[in-house]
This record gives structure tokens, sequence and C-alpha cells, in this order.
């Protein structure tokens, strides 16, 4: 478990810093774009980031996922012919996309009402190549225990993303030129994604088998359509804001929606970690002794998650100006409805399908809750409006952790739902988070209401992170933030066994 517990906290900071400095890029571009070339542009920017999040989901077709079930399967030499396999379906996938891109991009900017994109992706059909070989370096890397080399390669190229978009704007390039520069960086990202990998195996003898390649496509597959349906209902509301309103809207909308992503790298990064571990696991047959790691993990996850959503139900508009200027402060009202998916960020089920093999089982989730939010947006949009819209894709959120859940604890597995998550815990912990919250907004009835909104929200934010800390003490779940062996004990509370 320290080793987990370690391995988790490497990968969870490096995702931290990861995505915040892709945030970081969206906030800075959002201040300095409209200036000189107007919301529209900052707005094709995120479609175009859009675009390839999606898309690139298809093409990938779960090759960086099949390395975390197959590669602690096969013997040494048989390690070096899968790799080098998925390093190739990668490439030629790039390929295709670029492709792909390139030919459509009238047919996406008129489908996005977006007349800058057709231009862009054009130049843009270069990054695919070059970035689609990058995503199986984290798989790799954490296969043979190099969770650090993993973190800085992903720290490097967001950094990356960040100068090459943000120093030509500073200067005021134009757009075309900004994406040109973006692509020479992915070049060099792709080169340095290579070395990473062949890393991995050099020295290794080469064997490869023609049915290698049919059991990679037969687990991927079904795993890569569940990963395209899974962010075809994450981004639909984003796809629906664009095409009906058009890309100054989009921008407004698409501000409030990246940041409960950025929360969401606290469960990937164990997601990541307990994914290998279950998958080393239940090729021995070992289930039961994965579900007390699975519950420190998840509790480590919400003690960060509801902390942010305690805070940000009640301080989404100051959070909104101050990341993104008050040329966006729409986007705000978006953001206190976008922020209570949160809770159902902790379900993450498709690792755990994904480390047992269940691929197929897996389509069954993104399927029904597609056709769901599709129904939900429409109804909600005509009920509602804009903020229908938002309030749909929550919803969403909240039937295919239920459902997927559902499916994991009586089919897949027959663990309960009683075992499946420390449902009370959860329960005590959200309301503390939301009683913190709702105190540190009291500030707005004091004297200090006179002062900069922005001293006022560094004093919400001190009382709020003091209000918490004291609430996790009261209700014993202190341990779950600072490690227990430097708490005394009965400042927390002692693991529950499971049977």
């Amino acid at each position: 478990m320290p080793r987990l517990t370690g391995q988790a906290a490497i990968i969870g900071f490096g995702r931290l810093l990861n995505t915040a400095a892709a945030s970081a890029t969206l906030m800075v571009l959002a201040r300095v774009m409209p200036d000189y070339a107007g919301r529209e542009s900052y707005g094709a920017i995120c479609q175009l980031i859009m675009l390839y999040i999606v898309l690139s989901q298809i093409f990938t077709a779960g090759i960086p996922q099949s390395i975390y079930y197959f590669m602690p399967r096969y013997q040494a030499g048989e390690r070096k012919g899968f790799l080098l396999q998925a390093v190739a379906i990668l490439l030629g996938a790039g390929l295709l996309l670029g492709v792909g891109l390139f030919l459509g991009a009238q047919i996406l900017g008129h489908v996005l009402r977006s007349p800058l994109l057709p231009p862009l992706l054009r130049v843009f059909a270069l990054y695919p190549f070059f970035m689609l070989p990058t995503v199986a370096v984290e798989s790799a890397l954490l296969h043979h225990d190099r969770p650090l080399t993993s973190m800085l390669f992903s720290i490097f190229s967001r950094v990356g993303m960040f100068c090459s978009l943000v120093i030509p704007s500073l200067l005021h390039a134009p757009l075309a030129t900004i994406i040109w520069v973006w692509v020479g960086m992915a070049g060099l990202m792709s080169m340095i994604a290579l070395a990473l990998i062949l890393s991995t195996v050099r020295g290794l003898p080469l064997t490869w088998r023609k049915n290698m390649l049919r059991e990679e496509m037969h687990f991927s597959f079904p795993l890569a359509l569940a990963n395209l349906l899974v962010l075809s209902g994450i981004y639909l509301d984003r796809f629906v804001i664009s095409h009906l309103y058009g890309t100054d809207t989009f921008a407004v909308y698409n501000n409030a929606t990246i940041i409960i992503p950025t929360l969401g790298i606290v469960v990937n990064a164990s997601a990541v970690v307990l994914m290998a571990e279950l998958s080393k696991r239940t090729s021995k047959g070992d289930y039961n002794s994965f579900m007390q790691i699975w519950h420190d993990a998840t509790m480590k996850a919400a003690v960060l998650l509801f902390a942010a959503m305690g805070f940000l139900v009640f301080w989404s508009r100051e959070t909104i100006g101050l990341l993104f200027s008050s040329r966006f402060a729409e986007s705000g009202e978006i953001l206190s409805i976008y922020v209570w998916c949160i809770p159902a960020l902790l379900v993450i089920v498709q690792s755990l399908f994904v480390a047992m093999g269940a691929t197929r089982m897996m389509l069954k989730i993104p399927i029904v809750v597609l056709v769901l939010e599709i129904i939900l947006i429409f109804g909600l949009h005509y009920l509602l409006g804009f903020l229908g819209i938002a309030l749909a894709a929550v919803l969403a959120r909240y039937l295919g952790a239920i459902y997927g859940s559902h499916l994991f604890v009586s089919r897949v597995t027959n663990i309960g739902w009683k075992r499946y998550m420390p449902w009370v815990k959860l329960a005590v912990l959200l309301l503390t988070a939301l009683c913190a919250g709702a105190l540190s907004r009291m500030v707005f009835f004091t004297p200090v209401h006179s002062l900069p909104e922005i001293a006022e929200y560094g004093i919400g934010l001190l009382v709020f992170v003091v209000i918490y800390l004291v609430g996790l003490h009261l209700v014993r779940l202190l341990n779950y933030l600072i490690p227990s062996t430097y708490l005394p004990e009965k400042w927390y509370l002692r693991p529950e066994v499971t049977q």
C-alpha cells in the first residue's frame, strides 16, 4: 500500500502540474487573445483542442490501456514485440487522423459555426501524427515502476504546449502562426516520447506473433468505442452549444467546463496506479484484497475533491473572474451548475473494468448514458434554454456513475453496493465541505466586503481552509489528508476491514 500511495502521489502531482499548465494556457489566452483578435479567436482555439481530445480517442483505439493489461501477461521478448506493435499502430492512427482533419476542415467549421476553424485545422493536421504515440509513455513507464519519469515527461509536454501557444499570442502573432509553433513543439515531444518508450525494452530480445495483434485489437476496440462514447457524452453539451450559439458563446461555456476535469486528475491519478495493481492481482485470481485499497484511495481523492466543491459552490462567479477575467463573467453561472459533477467523478469504474478485462460489458455504460443525455439536453434546453444544457450534462454524469457502478457490483463482481464505497464517510465528508463553504461565504456579510474583490476572495479561501480542516478533525477524517503517522490516534478513524 505505501508503494501504491507513493506512485499515486507522484502521478497525481504530475497530473496536477500537467493540467494546471494546460488550464493556465487557456486562462492566459482568454486574457490576451480577445484584446487583439476577439473572443472568437480564443473560442476557435478551444474548439480545436476539443476536437482533438474527442477524435484522438477513436484513433488511439484503447492502445494505452491495453499496455496495462498485456504487459504483465507477456514474457520479456514478447513485451518488446507488443510495445513496438502498439507504437506502430499509434503512428499509423495519427497519420489517418491528420488526413481526416485536413480533408474535413470545412465541414467541421460549418458544424461548429466557426469560420476561423477550417484554416487552423489544415495546419493542425500534422499534430496527431506527432502526439498520438506519446499517449503510450505513461503506461509503458508505469509498468516499469518509473512514475517520476512519466511525471516529468507529462509536465514538460504541457509546459511546451503553454510556451508554444502563449508566447506567440503575447507577441500578437496571427492564429495560423500560433498553430505552426504548436505543431513544431509536438514534433519535439514525439521524439522524446519514442526514446522513453523504447528505453523500457532496450536490451530485450524481440519476439512477435500474429496473434498479439489480434489479441490487442480484440481487447482494445471495445475499449476505444467505450472511450469515444464516454467522451462524446462529456463533450456533447459543448458541441451542442457551439452548433446552436457559435464560437463566442462556446468560449464562455467552455471556461466553466474545463475547471471540473482539472479537479478530476486527483481521481485519475489514483485510477491509473490502481488499474496497474488490480490487473496484477486479478491475473492471480485475487479480488477481495483490493477493496480496502480502493476505499482508501477513494477517500483520499474525496477529501480534496469535496473541498474544491464546497468552495466553488459558493464562490463560482469570483473564481471565473479571477481565472479568466471579467470578460467571461457569464461563465460563473455555468460553473455554479457544473460544480455539482464532482461527486460523480469519484465513481471511476472504467479502470476497474479495464483491469479485469471486462471491456465489452463496459460498452453498455456510455451507450445508455449518451442516449439519456441527448434526451435530457434537448428537453431541458427547450424548458430552460442555455442553462438547461449544463444541467443535462450534470444529470447525465450521475446516471452514468450509477449505472456503471451497478454493472460492476452485480455483474463483474459480487461485492455488493455496501462494500463498493465507504458511503457514510463520503456523506460526512461532503457535508463538512459544504458547511465550510457556506461559512466562508459569510465574508460577504462582514465589514471586509468593502475590500477589493480579489482580497475578499483570498480571505474567503483562507476562512474555508481553516474551517474545513477543523471540520475534518471533528469528524475524525483528517488522516485522509494528513498521514495518520503524524496524528494522534483519537484524531482519525481506523480503516474498516473488508470481509
